[in-house]
């Protein structure tokens, strides 16, 4: 078991954690006009905090995430709120394939840190879209090791990113850049951690 199968069981009362979900998904449709029919890919889904705000009665999301807490408590409350359209899988981003040419949005929250190869991740988000589809990649700005400092770094391998590196790794892999702002403060540990929201488009 991994330390968020445990934290799946109270995390959808991370005030925090919504707040900055929510702040990306603002920055996305600030900058993107998501297609009605759009076939969503929230890697990284946790709970559910950004599929279940993006989700519509004319698209789809689905949810991928390596915790199985996270992926139960998903689909349970997909089920209590009666979500046809949304469900959540398990997956391994170093061992598991994504489909490819699927998908009109893949968006993550605070997940690229928490894999090794960044350059990796980059090219298999953008096998998975359609030509034109968006990426929306949303995580720490570069800190010093003391975000997770709680958890003793487990299952970090990032200390976020400097944006301009983001940039680089997204366009070497084909993506245009649309924009790369900061959007959310997360204030922990008497410090300040700012968190990007990356969109580019395949």
């Amino acid at each position: 078991m991994n330390r968020f199968d445990e934290a799946a069981k109270t995390w959808d009362n991370k005030q925090a954690s919504i707040d900055s979900s929510n702040a990306c998904v603002e920055n996305l449709q600030k900058h993107v006009v998501i297609k009605e029919n759009a076939n969503i890919l929230d890697y990284g889904c946790g709970t559910g905090f950004i599929a279940f705000v993006l989700s519509t009665d004319k698209n789809s999301v689905l949810g991928m995430d390596y915790s199985d807490g996270m992926v139960n408590r998903f689909n349970e409350k997909a089920n209590e709120l009666n979500f046809d359209n949304i469900k959540a899988v398990k997956h391994n981003m170093n061992e598991d394939e994504i489909s490819k040419n699927t998908y009109d949005l893949f968006i993550s929250s605070m997940t690229m840190h928490h894999i090794k190869d960044t350059n990796m991740f980059a090219q298999k988000a953008y096998d998975s879209l359609v030509n034109g589809g968006y990426i929306c990649i949303n995580d720490l700005e570069k800190e010093d090791g003391t975000f997770h400092e709680k958890h003793k770094n487990d299952g970090v391998e990032h200390f976020g990113y400097e944006k301009e590196n983001v940039k680089k790794i997204f366009t070497n892999v084909g993506f245009k850049i649309i924009s790369c702002d900061t959007v959310y403060i997360h204030e922990r540990n008497e410090k300040e951690y700012p968190l990007f929201n990356l969109i580019a488009k395949k």
